[in-house]
């Protein structure tokens, strides 16, 4: 491991920065560098030290962590949000990627997030400046259909329009993300189930344990012992006798909101 990993903590209460540093002390691999309790203390250290990771508090009185952000464009750091709430921000942030800490904040979850991003930052093709720009650009999109998802694959992230994905496959601990006029589908290193909560409310459905599928790219469905979805691009998805129920009510939905 390296030992001289330099950590920014960016908390606007004392309480929360000292819990944050008693806890730091526990990791070898780690240098605190210092610390700020709003944007413009942040910022100005960041200049100076140059940190690999920011723990940013994403509410904070004037100017929040997504401020802070925006105003460091040229930016080389790797951020673990921390925050409260399970809000609105919390979407975008998974959809980019990007770890969180929900208060209190659990010492073991801190120490695997921080080995976690020391392991990303080994990575050659690890790209922190992306994925907060992807954040930033999903956060100022009012149509959340236009959110875009980044995909850690073995090349690197890359980042898909919601609106392009047609199905997603399981492959054990992988899953293969198909897309709409690209005839090459990507293998993204997470399991499905880390994306169905993500992406349910987007017009997607799980009918199987191994398929998820964009319910504006189906053709038809054809019911029967074997209920099946035949998707535009002609790829007949099985839809499994449990599923079966919550897909037609999805379905159902779906064609109201159209």
């Amino acid at each position: 491991m390296v030992n001289d990993f330099k950590i920014l903590v960016v908390e606007d209460e004392a309480r929360g920065r000292n819990a944050l540093k008693a806890m730091l002390k526990t990791i070898p691999e780690i240098q605190l560098m210092g610390e700020a309790e709003n944007v413009d203390q942040a910022i100005a250290l960041i200049e100076k030290e140059i940190p690999d990771l920011v723990l940013l508090d994403v509410e904070m009185p004037f100017k929040n962590g997504f401020d802070l952000l925006a105003a460091l464009p040229n930016r080389t750091f790797d951020v673990i949000f921390t925050t409260a709430y399970d809000s609105y921000a919390i979407k975008a942030i998974k959809f980019s990627a990007i770890d969180y800490l929900l208060k209190p904040i659990d010492p073991d979850e801190l120490n695997s997030a921080i080995l976690k991003t020391i392991e990303k930052r080994k990575a050659l093709k690890h790209s922190p400046k992306e994925q907060i720009n992807n954040l930033l650009n999903n956060l100022k999109t009012t149509n959340k259909q236009n959110f875009k998802l980044s995909l850690p694959t073995s090349e690197g992230s890359v980042f898909i329009p919601i609106e392009e994905i047609t199905r997603c496959e399981s492959d054990a601990n992988y899953t293969w993300f198909y897309l709409a006029n690209v005839p090459k589908p990507i293998l993204v290193s997470k399991t499905l189930k880390d994306y169905e909560n993500l992406l349910l409310e987007y017009g997607f459905c799980r009918v199987h344990h191994s398929h998820m599928i964009n319910l504006k790219f189906i053709s038809k469905y054809i019911k029967g012992d074997r209920g099946v979805v035949v998707m535009m691009d002609g790829v007949e998805v099985e839809v499994s006798r449990r599923k079966r129920e919550v897909f037609q009510k999805s379905l159902e939905k779906y064609a109201n909101i159209i």
